[in-house]
């Protein structure tokens, strides 16, 4: 079974089992929640083994420009950045705060979610001229929708499924309006490297492709109950 909630652009897919028993005792039922995603191999995705750059400055003249090393992660990866900083005026950086933010659109509801917010290491009270380094920012092993783009025809039109990712580095420094971000694309596959790496010599998959969605054989069962929410699903994975 599968709902669509329209007010925060989220499916969930669930089964749940019900025992019939005998009229004079109550049924026996278990929910059972499942996870379905498309297979996104990075390896064969576009941008996925390149490096994005990304810049900006402030009116401090402080500089941050630099790029992300691959283009491509997945499930308890790292996230690896090489920043450089040039500060001629010998400007101020508090710290420099890294969110990874995935961005969800189902039909026309648009929603967000933030996946992890941490400050960039060893970049707190910076003042020197400049600063040439590579980081890495750890991403959960918890399981995320992987980047990708689903449509399907209704009745009144193209109806569509998508979910990208955002890396923004936003730079505190000291001063009045003097704050400045850059905000670059992250693709997030579903394959372990190593997995990815033996099968380098199979022929590329097709990723993004829109695609029919079968029709289902059986009626969905109506229930009076509804299934278990969202939140109580996500508090458990993480626990």
């Amino acid at each position: 079974m599968a709902e669509i909630r329209s007010s925060s652009s989220s499916v969930r897919y669930y089964v749940r089992v019900v025992i019939d028993k005998p009229w004079y005792k109550p049924n026996a039922q278990q929910y059972y929640n499942i996870t379905i995603f498309p297979r996104v191999n990075i390896l064969y995705t576009p941008g996925g083994q390149q490096s994005v750059a990304f810049q900006n400055q402030n009116r401090g003249k402080i500089r941050l420009h630099g790029y992300l090393i691959r283009g491509g992660v997945v499930p308890g990866d790292k996230i690896s950045l090489h920043i450089e900083i040039q500060n001629p005026k010998y400007g101020f950086i508090k710290r420099i705060e890294a969110t990874f933010t995935q961005h969800r659109q189902i039909g026309p509801n648009n929603d967000t979610s933030i996946i992890f917010r941490t400050d960039v290491p060893d970049i707190r009270d910076f003042g020197a001229a400049s600063l040439q380094k590579a980081f890495n920012l750890p991403l959960t092993s918890v399981c995320l929708p992987p980047t990708y783009t689903y449509y399907m025809q209704s009745n009144n039109g193209p109806y569509g499924v998508v979910v990208n990712y955002t890396l923004t580095l936003d730079v505190k420094t000291r001063g009045l309006f003097s704050d400045f971000k850059v905000t670059f694309p992250v693709i997030v596959g579903t394959e372990p490297m190593l997995v990815q790496q033996q099968q380098m010599q199979q022929p590329p998959l097709e990723v993004n492709v829109p695609f029919e969605m079968p029709i289902a054989s059986a009626p969905v069962m109506e229930y009076d109950e509804l299934p278990p929410s969202y939140d109580s699903i996500a508090t458990t994975e993480k626990v």
